[in-house]
């Protein structure tokens, strides 16, 4: 099976560069079977825009342990559509990510469980209907010595509208690979973002992100719904992680 992936993954035009050892999963919504590291702290910080608002979003991670992960953030911006205009913020996030397997460079995937709870908070144009609960099985598979890593997620997630809640399967697939110096390039497609199942629907990005260092990292995308060409958005951001 594995041989298998590899001959299928030398059609992608990702896997002509090699990939070094940075393994941060931003600026991708597929996540990766990785967890920070024990003692460890990571920020991201990113801004969202597409044709009807602009959003920061704030995530902080830090590992208790060498398998567990956990993730508090939150999101605030302003929205200028016609329906929802005026400035918004939602959260606190909880996450948690527990490591079952590391991957190993061409040997056997890596395994993570990941489950969160977004509670009913918020103020203005980013104020939720209710509250939001997602879990997940997230892979990741090394490939070339390391040189490609390709991430799969699979999961469910439910969301209160109405006072009713409404569930929806949440999946994607994506990949990274480096091109030059501390240049990586990044591309997906996913099925609905567990931090927000409501309006689940095929989605994908492409981008980069830019290792300056193991503590340092930048990145961007820009991204469609897969449907409707009008759906586009763009995302930049920043990773910041506590030296080892």
């Amino acid at each position: 099976m594995r041989k298998l992936l590899k001959a299928a993954s030398l059609a992608l035009p990702l896997t002509l560069f090699s990939f070094d050892t940075a393994h941060a999963i931003r600026p991708l919504v597929t996540d990766d079977a990785r967890v920070v590291g024990e003692g460890l702290a990571q920020l991201e910080s990113w801004l969202d825009a597409n044709r009807e608002g602009i959003s920061h979003n704030v995530l902080a991670a830090y590992g208790p342990t060498e398998w567990l992960e956990l993730t508090s953030g939150f999101v605030h911006g302003g929205n200028y559509s016609a329906v929802d205009a005026g400035y918004g913020i939602n959260g606190p996030l909880f996450q948690l990510k527990a490591l079952a397997f590391e991957p190993l460079p061409d040997g056997a995937p890596g395994l993570a469980w990941v489950a969160g709870f977004i509670p009913p908070w918020g103020y203005g144009s980013l104020k939720p209907e209710g509250s939001t609960a997602f879990g997940f099985l997230a892979a990741t598979e090394s490939l070339f010595d390391d040189k490609l890593q390709l991430h799969a997620n699979l999961g469910v997630a439910a969301a209160q509208t109405d006072q009713l809640w409404k569930t929806a399967t949440t999946g994607g697939f994506g990949m990274q690979s480096h091109i030059v110096a501390g240049l990586h390039g990044v591309a997906e497609i996913y099925y609905g973002d567990p931090y927000a199942p409501l309006h689940a629907k095929w989605q994908s990005q492409i981008g980069f992100r830019y290792v300056i260092s193991d503590t340092l990292q930048f990145d961007g995308t820009i991204g469609k719904n897969v449907k409707d060409d009008r759906d586009r958005w763009w995302t930049l951001g920043i990773r910041l992680v506590t030296p080892d």
